[in-house]
């Protein structure tokens, strides 16, 4: 019995050491960089919470040593190298919360409100950091030789090039207003569904978790009326403070209403013949790669979980 623990332990290590390696590689290489957290989430799926803790501080060590070296013998920018090393680590530790919860009132939360509560952390943490890159006049001179190479190959009279600050007022009016939220939500569930993904059909096992029995709660319907009131009053009053937090309550209720709506949408196609759900399948990948209609498809489902508060859609027949 003690040499299996043994095995296990050292399995254990081997797997939290490798996926903590690649995910401080994934991390600082371009292409891969949006998925530097899919390693964290195979080691908190394959081990389980120890083996994701393990992972994730051994992850934030490792690229504060090599930060921290980078300043030293290459001269590199502290400010950029500060900022980028606050991001890695507050996304991995957030991350490894999500999947491996430290408490038992936060492991009972859905996955869903777990994802926005991390994604919350994140915007409150990142969102200065956000402001003091979009205000950087290298970033200016960067957005500036990329719009300059674009408009010089694009064929012309084709489209307007917008003015570099003008890009970057219209991204960070975005970004205040729901768009750090919205993705940092997007980047945390995409990485964990992945991971789940591989782990599943490596281990053969079924999902662990069921969106068909997700609902919010009655109340939400009234904080999304407010939200809708605050980004109103926020205009006509021009208070930009209470625009920003309008809009992000807006984007939070919204993405819950969205889950729920998706479980509606998955409770019907479970219950359909198998012709009608291969081609849903094969039209939810058609989807990803269509932007009109993907987003349409997106505020049909909002609007689904909006209307369970008074249709019962999920209710067993009697």
């Amino acid at each position: 019995m003690d040499n299996r623990q043994t095995a296990s332990a050292a399995v254990s290590l081997g797997v939290s050491a490798a996926c903590a390696a690649l995910s401080v590689f994934c991390g600082r290489t371009g292409f891969f960089s949006f998925f530097f957290l899919l390693p964290l989430g195979f080691a908190a799926f394959w081990g389980g919470a120890q083996t994701a803790w393990a992972c994730g501080i051994t992850a934030v060590a490792v690229n504060l040593i090599i930060s921290f070296s980078l300043y030293i013998y290459r001269s590199g920018d502290p400010v950029f190298l500060q900022w980028r090393a606050l991001y890695f680590s507050v996304m991995v530790l957030v991350f490894t919360w999500i999947n491996a919860p430290l408490t038992r009132f936060t492991a009972a939360l859905d996955i869903p409100y777990r994802i926005i509560a991390g994604a919350l952390v994140c915007a409150f943490v990142m969102g200065p950091a956000f402001l003091s890159l979009a205000g950087d006049p290298r970033m200016h001179e960067l957005v500036a030789g990329q719009l300059a190479a674009l408009s010089g190959s694009a064929p012309s009279g084709d489209f307007s090039v917008p003015a570099p600050e003008e890009l970057l007022s219209s991204v960070v009016y975005a970004g205040l207003r729901g768009g750090i939220l919205a993705v940092s939500m997007i980047f945390l569930w995409v990485n964990r569904q992945i991971a789940a993904g591989i782990v599943r059909i490596l281990r053969r096992s079924p999902a662990r978790e069921n969106l068909l029995a997700f609902h919010v709660p009655p109340v939400l319907i009234w904080i999304l009326s407010l939200s809708l009131g605050a980004v109103l009053a926020g205009r006509l009053g021009e208070m930009e403070l209470l625009d920003i937090a309008g809009w992000n309550i807006l984007v939070i209720s919204a993405t819950l209403y969205f889950v729920q709506g998706g479980g509606i949408a998955l409770y019907f196609l479970l219950k359909a013949p198998p012709l009608v759900r291969m081609f849903a399948n094969v039209g939810i990948i058609v989807l990803f790669f269509a932007p009109g209609v993907n987003a349409a498809a997106l505020g049909l489902l909002v609007l689904l979980g909006i209307a369970e508060n008074w249709v019962p859609f999920r209710a067993p027949k009697q």
